[in-house]
């Protein structure tokens, strides 16, 4: 408890009824992980794979250094891979997984009202509205790493904000390390709290210059991470990104119906509008009620009200004007518009009634139970899937190389592939090697396949063929590479074709079936 006094929130947050109704709502959004035995994601499989492989590299019994290289350079994504690997020296894997989960359910919440609580101290109601965005569509998606770089981008906000008039060797050391966290936990995040920054020391320093100066030179140790990563980047290759403003009506219809909280099925909707609703409410509140938004020309600074809707209005625009990808890297739009949606939080003024407190909390914390019950709902449909996926996981024997195959990659989910990274599980504990390791395609993952690795495609993102062409795949040609082929949903033509020709069926359980090679078959 002192931790979190001292570290982390204001007296304020310790009054009993609060401190209450915290604890509480960080419980309940515990249950989703904890009561279904695989949590329903598309990457978090495979990031727990590929942790399992950095934690049991030199384990002798394993072939992970015949087949799998480790980049021990700074690269974004570390902090997901070493916390996870860290869990598995505790715990099974399905168990580290769900204390890593657990972790960024705290964190995510603790991180937003820390934050709000340092530009302004005595928040009692909008601190409430965080909790719907935890589960958000790029957590479900299984973007650990960005994930958990959205509590980092706000512990950076709430720190330089509450200890900007003050900064010492001691404060400036602490700013850099959780920008550097930041860094090694998602690049977008690292690179928007930057910017964030900047911003705010610009707009908080205008009239004093040397200070303005001297501030931007502290972010300087931090930021030189950039300068590391970038200039060999699969980032920086390929075509240059079309900005525009193309996509204006489809983003902004996006972003009102607060679709970054749909993932699993289309009833989260519901409490997207209800969120969106919410939201433009008591900013429309704020914008009415007050004149904080404006600076008094002799002040030496602008309201934080100003400045932080100057940094709100700046991801906006790059929420709109910017590609869904950028290189190798996609999704851009969404993982600005989470925080964006998040840091508008701050705009909003409370009211100093009890019927507004009482009210908008009372509807904010209705909000937050109906979305923790849709989820608990979905998260045991979809758990119900992937135990029937995984009904033969004790088949695949120590040392194996699997070649899943997926043409049912959804399942219910509405817009996640629970089952596109779901093979991993078959690799877990036993040393399997998954031929699908998307995470070996990219240069922001520390675990790539040894350049004599023979992919099934030579092409370079031949994992996204895998995934979602793989009609396009010479099976036979490939047979003596693979000990199993999973397949899961039923296959086009070509590739049943394949399968019945150069593999023998092993196993078959509903849409589950195990093949081997006809040579290994009949040796």
């Amino acid at each position: 408890m002192s931790f979190y006094r001292n570290l982390l929130f204001t007296k304020f947050l310790f009054s009993r009824s609060n401190q209450l109704i915290l604890f509480i709502l960080i419980g309940l959004h515990l249950i989703p992980v904890w009561i279904c035995h695989y949590f329903p994601t598309q990457d978090g499989p495979s990031h727990l794979y590929n942790a399992q492989i950095i934690r049991e590299y030199w384990t002798s019994s394993y072939q992970f250094q015949e087949f799998y290289d480790i980049q021990w350079s700074p690269l974004p994504n570390w902090i997901t891979h070493f916390l996870l690997a860290s869990l598995l020296l505790i715990f099974p894997p399905i168990l580290a997984e769900k204390v890593f989960l657990s972790l960024y359910v705290i964190c995510f919440p603790t991180a937003v009202i820390y934050f709000l609580n340092s530009i302004e101290v005595g928040r009692r109601t909008v601190y409430l509205m965080v909790f719907p965005f935890i589960y958000n569509y790029l957590f479900l998606m299984g973007f650990y790493s960005f994930a958990l770089s959205v509590p980092f981008y706000f512990l950076a906000l709430g720190y330089w904000w509450r200890h900007k008039d003050n900064l010492s060797v001691k404060t400036i050391i602490l700013l850099n390390l959780i920008l550097v966290a930041t860094y090694f936990s998602h690049l977008i995040s690292y690179g928007l709290a930057l910017i964030s920054l900047g911003l705010l020391i610009i707009l908080y320093y205008y009239k004093r210059p040397p200070l303005l100066l001297t501030h931007l030179c502290r972010l300087i140790p931090a930021s030189s991470l950039m300068l590391v990563y970038l200039p060999s980047s699969d980032l920086l290759s390929g075509e240059t990104p079309k900005i525009g403003l193309s996509r204006l009506p489809v983003l902004l219809t996006k972003l009102l119906s607060m679709e970054i909280l749909i993932s699993w099925d289309e009833s989260q909707a519901i409490v997207g509008y209800l969120v969106s609703g919410t939201l433009i409410f008591l900013l429309a509140y704020t914008l009415w009620g007050t004149g904080d938004m404006q600076s008094d020309r002799n002040a030496k600074t602008y309201s934080y009200r100003a400045m932080f809707l100057v940094i709100c209005l700046c991801l906006l625009v790059l929420y709109l004007i910017l590609p869904w990808s950028v290189g190798p890297g996609g999704w851009l739009n969404d993982r600005i518009a989470m925080l964006v949606c998040v840091l508008s939080l701050v705009l909003i003024k409370e009211g100093n009634h009890g019927w507004w407190r009482f009210g908008v909390g009372g509807w904010l914390i209705l909000i937050s139970l109906l979305n923790v019950l849709q989820l608990g709902y979905h998260c045991q449909i979809l758990d119900k899937e992937l135990r029937a996926f995984n009904a033969k996981v004790m088949t695949i024997e120590k040392n194996q190389v699997l070649l899943p195959l997926f043409f049912d990659g959804m399942g219910s989910a509405h817009r996640i592939g629970i089952f596109v990274n779901a093979g991993n599980y078959y690799c877990l504990d036993n040393g399997g090697i998954n031929v699908a390791n998307y995470e070996t395609n990219y240069d922001y993952f520390p675990v790539k396949f040894k350049d004599r690795f023979q992919p099934p495609l030579p092409k370079k993102e031949w994992v996204v063929v895998l995934h979602w062409q793989p009609e396009e795949i010479d099976l036979c040609s490939y047979a003596q590479y693979v000990d199993y082929v999973l397949l899961w949903g039923k296959p086009d033509p070509v590739t049943a074709k394949y399968l019945e020709i150069c593999y023998h069926n092993i196993s078959t359980d509903g849409q589950l079936k195990l093949f081997k090679p006809e040579d290994l078959n009949q040796e």
